[in-house]
C-alpha cells in the first residue's frame, strides 16, 4: 500500500510531472492575465502552492491550475505544492471547486456546472451547497439557474456579455425564446429591471393581441409597447375613428408613461 503523505506536506515539484486533473471544474484561463501572471511569478516567484495527489504517472493536479500554467509560461522547472494525498476522488474534487469559488475565478457557467455537480454527488439541497461551498443559499440558486439556459446563451454569459441578473429572467423562459431576448438586452444595452418590463409586456400582449388584427397594427403595438413599457392597444374603425389604450400596473408605471411622452405635473 503506498504511504500517505500529511495532508500539510510542501514541496517542490517538476512541473513536466504535473498533469490537470480530470475532475477540474475551470475550463477557461483568459491568456491575458495568464501573461501578466506570469510575469509576476518571474519577478517574485509561485507565493501560493498549488494542490496535488500522487499517481503512478506523477502527479495530478486539483488546485491551482492557473498558477501552474503561468509557471510554465515564466520558465519555471519546479513549482511549490500541497500534497494530498488523503483525499478521495470526490473529496478532491470538493477542494479545487471551494478553492476557485473562493478565488472567484472560475466562469459563470463553470461555477453552475461545478455546484451542480457537487449537489448531485452529495444529494444536496442548494442551502446545504452553499454550506459546503462557504455560499449563501441564493449564491447557489441563481448560479444554478444558469444550467436552465441554451448553449448560445450560455456562451454570452461566459463572456460577459450578458450579466448574471438578466441571465435569471433569461432562465424562467423557454429555449426558443432565450436567444431572442439575450440579443434584445445586448442591443438595446438593457438594465436587469428593463429586460423584466419587456418580457412582462411581451407576455401581456400576447393576451391582447387578437389574431384577426392585421399585421402592421401589431406591428405599431409592439413598437408603442417598446416605447412607453407598458403593454399599449390600437383599435380603429372603418372611418379611422378608434382608441390607443395603455395598460399599467401600479402608480410607479404610469409615472413612466408619462415621462416618457413627456408630460410632468406642475
Amino acid at each position: 500500500m503506498q504511504k500517505k503523505h500529511p495532508p500539510s506536506t510542501i514541496k517542490e515539484v517538476p512541473i513536466d510531472l504535473i498533469r490537470p486533473g480530470s475532475q477540474q471544474a475551470r475550463r477557461y484561463f483568459d491568456p491575458e492575465a495568464l501573461r501578466d501572471l506570469a510575469e509576476s511569478i518571474r519577478e517574485s516567484g509561485v507565493v501560493q502552492p498549488i494542490v496535488l495527489r500522487t499517481q503512478v504517472w506523477g502527479y495530478e493536479l486539483l488546485a491551482g491550475e492557473r498558477r501552474w500554467r503561468a509557471a510554465q509560461q515564466a520558465g519555471l522547472h519546479e513549482i511549490p505544492a500541497v500534497i494530498r494525498d488523503d483525499l478521495s476522488d470526490t473529496e478532491a474534487f470538493v477542494v479545487g471547486l471551494i478553492e476557485n469559488l473562493q478565488r472567484e475565478s472560475l466562469t459563470p457557467m463553470e461555477t453552475a456546472a461545478g455546484l451542480k455537480r457537487l449537489a448531485e454527488i452529495f444529494q444536496l439541497t442548494h442551502e446545504q451547497v452553499g454550506e459546503r461551498v462557504g455560499k449563501s443559499r441564493e449564491y447557489v440558486s441563481n448560479y444554478l439557474r444558469l444550467v436552465n439556459l441554451a448553449p448560445p446563451v450560455q456562451a454570452l454569459v461566459n463572456e460577459g456579455h450578458i450579466l448574471l441578473g438578466h441571465a435569471k429572467v433569461l432562465a424562467g423562459l423557454p429555449l426558443d425564446e432565450q436567444i431572442r431576448w439575450a440579443d434584445e438586452a445586448i442591443r438595446h444595452k438593457l438594465t436587469v429591471r428593463a429586460l423584466e418590463k419587456r418580457v412582462a409586456v411581451a407576455r401581456d400582449r400576447k393576451i391582447v393581441f387578437r389574431p384577426g388584427k392585421p399585421g402592421d397594427w401589431q406591428a405599431l403595438e409592439r413598437e408603442l409597447s417598446d416605447l412607453l413599457g407598458c403593454v399599449a392597444s390600437v383599435s380603429a374603425d372603418k372611418q379611422g375613428k378608434g382608441e390607443l389604450r395603455i395598460k399599467f400596473h401600479s402608480l410607479d408605471e404610469l409615472d413612466g408613461v408619462l415621462a416618457r411622452i413627456g408630460y410632468s405635473a406642475r
